[in-house]
């Protein structure tokens, strides 16, 4: 199934490309995770209203975003998560494609807790404390043991979760409840939250749910290599950066240099995806509000006459 996304999103990416070879326009990538739709309205808003160049977005996952780079079929991707790209390096090193910045790489994943039952129970602040606050956490369908949420099968976190439950013992207590979908994973979120009930289960920043409640991530020992392949210790952060082809420097100077100072953070992008889950809104509408209420950040980035234009645009 993988294969043959990724062949359908090829042609559409070909005839899509034709389409825009009459008009200058840079092509952007556009995976299926949130944070990279609002990152890519952001840098659109900038770039058409700063620079006066238009901005498309096309379809692409991981494979296909890396391989449309390197021949040029895409221009832009807002979010590389080069650590889940074993090529990543060699691709920069053969000047397949180049590194512009590094968007964020403060991004955390692992089990949390809201922040309302870390502050009611302060003894609760690792992973391993979990064994003995178990009765906080009972199997809605019965039974002696708690209940762990997790995302689908599949996920390589999942996979990784699965084996933390047995390392440190945690499956003699709790049911690690693996969920169909992260909508489905936070809506039990949301549900415990809306009561202040208890809960705890797997999540990742930036994601809307770290933007709209406030979470505590257990802790645990320092990420390692050696021990990640066991299932123990911390996820590692990943350096998601913003990557263009290899001619882009060339046709787009002023661009690429604004693109070189795009750097903004987990917490940043969290809050505008929770500003636009907790009001039902698109990534555009977020990137307005990000553009609003980040305006020392963003200037800082580009040129003043550039800021200016975009700050018109913005009023108009």
């Amino acid at each position: 199934m993988k294969k043959l996304l990724t062949v359908v999103s090829l042609f559409f990416l070909i005839g899509f490309v034709s389409a825009c070879e009459t008009e200058e326009t840079i092509i952007v990538a556009q995976a299926d995770w949130e944070s990279i739709e609002f990152h890519n309205e952001v840098v659109k808003i900038l770039i058409e209203e700063g620079y006066g160049v238009m901005v498309e977005t096309v379809p692409a996952d991981t494979a296909v975003m890396v391989a449309s780079l390197r021949t040029s079929d895409i221009d832009l991707s807002m979010e590389v998560w080069s650590d889940n790209i074993p090529t990543y390096q060699e691709e920069l090193d053969n000047g397949d494609l180049v590194e512009l910045s590094v968007n964020f790489d403060d991004n955390k994943q692992g089990l949390y807790i809201p922040q309302y039952l870390a502050d009611q129970n302060p003894g609760l602040r690792t992973v391993q404390d979990l064994k003995d606050y178990v009765d906080l956490f009972p199997n809605p369908e019965g039974g002696d043991k708690g209940i762990i949420y997790g995302g689908p099968d599949g996920w390589a976190a999942t996979a990784f979760l699965d084996m933390k439950m047995e390392a440190y013992g945690l499956d003699e207590y709790f049911e690690f409840r693996k969920i169909d979908s992260s909508a489905t994973m936070n809506a039990t979120l949301a549900g415990a939250y809306a009561t202040q009930d208890p809960w705890v289960g797997y999540n990742w920043e930036p994601t809307w749910a770290l933007g709209l409640y406030d979470l505590f991530l257990l802790e645990d020992s320092e990420y390692s290599e050696a021990d990640f392949a066991e299932g123990i210790g911390a996820f590692p952060t990943v350096r998601v950066t913003v990557a263009v082809d290899k001619t882009f420097e060339d046709r787009y100077p002023e661009i690429a240099s604004f693109l070189r100072n795009y750097t903004t953070s987990s917490d940043i992008t969290s809050a505008a995806l929770g500003y636009m889950q907790e009001n039902n809104l698109e990534a555009a509408d977020a990137a307005v509000w990000f553009l609003e209420n980040y305006e020392s950040l963003w200037t800082a980035w580009v040129p003043t006459d550039v800021a200016d234009l975009v700050k018109a645009s913005l009023d108009a």
